[in-house]
């Protein structure tokens, strides 16, 4: 399996592009790719985002999964617009100290789930 630094020289090596062709299909910057590909903040806790992930799989025609997997991310479950929507009301129902309960049990899930 590639970590994202071998992805990322994978793609670019396949596709024969160079990181820029890459971050304007990606829709992000070069230097965050570059950053990556260099192996800064490019795993762990401080790693890519999960929204840059996704743009990187995307605009390389790769499969999320893969994406997260080289990145050593949990590899979320999909979610619908339903989905959304429902988690989207429900969230929006909470008072603010509610919320804050709800932000710090999240956090502490994916966390537990990035040191496995």
């Amino acid at each position: 399996m590639d970590d994202l630094k071998n992805l990322i020289e994978r793609v670019m090596a396949e596709k024969d592009w160079t990181l820029s062709t890459l971050a304007r299909r990606s829709g992000l910057s070069p230097s965050t790719l570059h950053s990556w590909k260099s192996g800064d903040r490019a795993t762990g806790t401080r790693g890519p985002s999960p929204d840059k992930l996704r743009q990187l799989a995307e605009g390389a025609g790769l499969p999320v999964a893969e994406v997260f997997e080289a990145a050593g991310r949990h590899v979320p479950a999909p979610m619908d617009d339903e989905d959304e929507r429902q988690f989207l009301h429900l969230l929006r129902s909470l008072d603010s100290t509610d919320r804050s309960v709800v932000r710090a049990t999240m956090q502490a899930m994916a966390e537990r789930r990035t040191a496995k």
